[in-house]
């Protein structure tokens, strides 16, 4: 959760993070938010078991063969895991893609970023974007 770690860079300029899930809570506690103090956290999750924002924003599935074919995938995977890096079991559904979006305080989608593999933004990206809004409060 590399948004937690640096939430004091969002909260300096006034942005608010917003995860969106599909998994049972129990489950996304055991998993995502494992060792986590969970109402220490400076953002909501929140639980979209029908996945209906998915489908709003166009985060599709995966083909199987698309991730488990990909080498790319067990390089990631193999450096995390040598860097001291837990994996996370897996969810419901791990053809499942998540997204990246940046909304602007006027309500304008000012970053889309569709994921395709194991492929996140760093999170600088998201905060020169969420930083530049030209409609964000002074602050």
């Amino acid at each position: 959760m590399k948004v937690r770690d640096g939430w004091h860079r969002w909260d300096e300029i006034g942005a608010v993070a917003l995860f969106v899930v599909f998994d049972d809570p129990d489950l996304v506690r055991r998993t995502l938010l494992r060792d986590i103090d969970v109402e220490a956290l400076p953002f909501p999750v929140l639980v979209d078991r029908e996945r209906a924002t998915y489908r709003d924003w166009g985060l599709i599935r995966a083909r199987w063969w698309g991730i488990w074919l990909d080498p790319n995938v067990y390089r990631v995977y193999w450096r995390l895991l040598r860097s001291g890096e837990r994996l996370n079991v897996a969810g419901v559904d791990v053809l499942q893609l998540g997204g990246d979006f940046v909304v602007g305080s006027d309500g304008r989608v000012r970053y889309a970023r569709p994921q395709h593999r194991d492929d996140r933004p760093a999170v600088g990206a998201l905060l020169r974007t969420a930083r530049e809004d030209p409609h964000r409060p002074a602050g």
